[in-house]
């Protein structure tokens, strides 16, 4: 195995189809790490030119990939560190973990911690949104175990998820029910019952001031829907730059990085576009993005004039209960962070993530092992990860580094 390290505009269309195998075959899939999410935003160049591919490579498969930027490891703190939170992957991603071959976890995850400095990166490396349980946290936990590596936790917070065994009300859908659901159903049987009757209220106030019922209709094939969602979104306050708003038509460079996402996706049958309507009016369009198997939150807008009835929350209940009737994908994760508390609660399940700092290898990572007993004291150590780490880096990342003559 060897590792390299590629720039967007660099990456090549053998690279593209290694990259696409990975993706489906990852431990942890990521459709924000996809190469179909991703490749189009070499066009992004303010955004996005900092940010280059760490990939682990065995023959011609890649067998790991992350995608990094080069940052100060924080405020004040003169040691620079390879990091997942980049400005792109910050702005458009709550999902920043790499993609791993599946059964291979292991040994891509210390290929690519390893093989981080031989490319030129720093030894210091920040694995954000990274999860907490699971495959990606075991091989982490096992790299560990058997290497001089130290590994710090800054912060972790809870997201919004859903598996298909937390809805056991839904239903398989027939193949030809798929197109439009009259009186959609909403999930939200994990609800309190309170929260029910209020949703269904909402529901029907809806229905009697546009004179007709719900309608979810499935526009996942058609191309012409894009440009109708972009109305949507541009029609509320999102459409106001002066209001904070950032709607893809006030930024021609993002809107054609939308299209270009949507087309690759929509190629491989992977996009799953939803329009909830009442009385021939959109009131809310959603799109949900498959990779490995898994599909992820990518955008959605609601009609801003009726947001006193809830379409956003609607919608996504509407959207929740289709995509498990309609396909047969074991979760949804909507790609939402502690930041969006309202729209996270509506999920029947959550996943821990967490920040992690990981000293690879050089000065920094031997310094940090002289000074163990301090370590240890402030609660993280060279093979800490089983634990539960002291949250709140910065200030005592600085005491070490400071106590073995790094620098800072």
């Amino acid at each position: 195995m060897h590792t390299r390290l590629i720039a967007l505009p660099a990456v090549t269309d053998a690279d593209v189809q290694a990259w696409r195998r990975l993706a489906e075959d990852a431990a942890e899939p990521n459709a924000f790490l996809d190469p179909r999410f991703l490749v189009p935003a070499r066009h992004r160049a303010g955004e996005a030119a900092d940010l280059r591919l760490l990939v682990v490579q065995d023959g011609g498969e890649w067998v790991g990939a992350l995608a990094v930027t080069t940052k100060a490891v924080a405020p004040g703190v003169p040691v620079r560190a390879a990091t997942t939170g980049g400005r792109f992957m910050t702005t458009h991603s709550d999902r920043h973990h790499p993609l791993l071959r599946r059964g291979r976890e292991t040994e891509a995850l210390e290929a690519l911690l390893r093989g981080a400095r031989r490319v030129g990166l720093p030894g210091l490396v920040q694995l954000q949104h990274f999860p907490a349980q699971g495959p990606l946290a075991d091989a982490l936990a096992r790299v560990l175990r058997r290497s001089s590596m130290l590994v710090h936790e800054r912060r972790r917070a809870t997201s919004a998820f859903a598996t298909r065994t937390s809805l056991p009300s839904v239903r398989r859908l027939d193949a030809g029910a798929r197109a439009m659901v009259v009186d959609p159903p909403l999930a939200c049987d994990h609800m309190g019952s309170g929260r029910r009757k209020d949703l269904r209220r909402r529901v029907r106030k809806l229905e009697r001031e546009l004179g007709g019922p719900l309608e979810l209709h499935d526009v996942s094939a058609d191309p012409g829907a894009d440009d109708a969602f972009v109305d949507l979104q541009a029609s509320g306050w999102k459409g106001d730059g002066e209001r904070g708003g950032a709607a893809l038509r006030l930024d021609p460079v993002a809107l054609r990085w939308f299209r270009e996402v949507l087309a690759g996706f929509r190629r491989d049958g992977d996009v799953l576009a939803l329009r909830l309507v009442a009385g021939g009016q959109t009131l809310w369009t959603g799109y949900t993005l498959r990779s490995g198997g898994t599909y992820f939150g990518f955008l959605d807008a609601y009609a801003d004039e009726h947001r006193q009835h809830s379409p956003g929350a609607i919608g996504r209940l509407a959207e929740l209960a289709h995509l498990f009737a309609a396909t047969d994908a074991p979760h949804l994760d909507p790609a939402f962070d502690a930041r969006y508390a309202t729209g996270a609660q509506l999920y029947p399940d959550q996943r821990t993530h967490v920040d992690l700092l990981v000293s690879t290898r050089g000065l920094v990572a031997h310094s940090a092992v002289r000074a163990a007993p301090v370590a240890k004291k402030l609660g993280f150590g060279a093979h800490a990860l089983a634990a539960p780490l002291v949250p709140g880096y910065a200030a005592e990342l600085e005491q070490v580094l400071t106590l073995v003559g790094a620098g800072v």
